[in-house]
């Protein structure tokens, strides 16, 4: 009767005792896991950290030899031209033999042309212009100083720029060397009076070019005619932009776009060009 009454209360016991063990067990092991899963996540998180402090001075360091290759060049390849230019000037002055003086009248042409080139190269490598403000500065420059030089009126507007938009050397050059061509189209084959363009930069980048009082061009046509047409799409193809032709009856209308991704708002070049 004693050792039934022993085992009654030990049953007892273990149907209180058993739940309790089993739950302090249970709960030992989720705060293990909890534990472990926090201690995975700082960890998670600190490799990340490192990884974006590693690419940041990678990036970083990318920049500065940009800038430095871009002062360099500026400081000797620049000067050196320049100088080439002008010494060639003073000696056509001097020059009686028409032949000569048309020669060194070549390489002072040459000289102000790869100054011009040089300048453009340097812009394009310079971080301080990695982006749409800069790209539409410069447009705007060279918009104005090409058309003045051939007396062809024109608008530039350019309204509701957004700020900090990021945008790599290589999508910068390729999109004012497509401008570039279009406008010698312009002036070259279209025959334009008047031009107007227009700039655009949410939520993609679009520049518009009208043309009017011209007679305008079939793209296909010009296309072979080799004037420049197939680079302009090389050029857009390789930044993932685009461009499309409208004849209208006063000339032509292209408009030129260029996706400005996310990542190209908070990363910066990691090309040196």
């Amino acid at each position: 009767m004693f050792e039934k009454a022993n085992d009654i209360n030990l049953i007892i016991v273990s149907s209180f005792v058993m739940p309790i063990l089993l739950s302090v067990i249970l709960i030992w092991f989720f705060i293990s896991y909890q534990k472990k899963k926090y201690q995975y996540e700082v960890e998670r998180k600190d490799a990340q950290l490192r990884e974006q402090a590693l690419e940041i001075e990678r990036q970083n360091s990318i920049q500065s030899e940009r800038n430095r290759i871009a002062t360099e060049m500026h400081d000797e390849l620049g000067s050196g031209l320049t100088i080439i230019k002008y010494l060639s000037d003073g000696v056509v002055v001097k020059l009686s033999d028409e032949k000569v003086r048309e020669d060194v009248t070549k390489i002072a042409q040459y000289s102000t042309g790869l100054v011009r080139n040089m300048s453009e190269i340097i812009w394009a490598m310079n971080s301080r212009f990695d982006n749409v403000e800069g790209l539409i500065g410069y447009i705007r420059r060279y918009v104005a100083e090409f058309l003045e030089d051939h007396n062809i009126d024109h608008t530039f507007v350019a309204d509701d720029i957004k700020q900090n938009i990021n945008l790599s050397g290589e999508k910068r050059r390729n999109i004012y060397l497509v401008i570039k061509e279009l406008l010698n189209n312009a002036v070259k084959y279209s025959g334009s009076q008047k031009i107007r363009i227009e700039v655009v930069s949410y939520p993609d980048l679009f520049v518009k070019i009208i043309e009017s009082g011209g007679k305008g061009f079939n793209p296909e046509e010009s296309n072979s005619r080799g004037n420049g047409l197939y680079n302009i799409h090389k050029r857009l193809e390789q930044i993932g932009g685009s461009i499309l032709f409208y004849r209208t009856i006063s000339g032509m209308e292209i408009t030129v776009s260029l996706p400005i991704f996310q990542e190209d708002k908070h990363k910066g070049d990691l090309n040196l060009m």
